[in-house]
């Protein structure tokens, strides 16, 4: 039975990348969805109005997994 350092690796860097995206990734891009809208450029308000569309589908997503986790992973 050895320690395997290569998996312990890619665990980490697996539930750091899930942490910054799920975490700070979704204030981030509302974030910038805003100062997108409210920026003066043309097609910045498209762009804001996605990112903010992006928002919403993602918190929904994580309503449905908390409701829906077990049926969905089964654990």
């Amino acid at each position: 039975m050895g320690f395997d350092l290569g998996a312990l690796g890619v665990a980490i860097v697996s539930v750091l990348t899930v942490g910054l995206l799920l975490g700070a990734g979704i204030p981030l891009v509302y974030a910038l969805g805003i100062r997108s809208i409210e920026s003066e450029r043309p097609g910045s308000t498209a762009v804001g109005r996605a990112l903010l569309a992006l928002c919403v589908v993602l918190a929904l997503a994580g309503i449905v997994v908390i409701v829906f986790g077990k049926q969905l992973f089964g654990i």
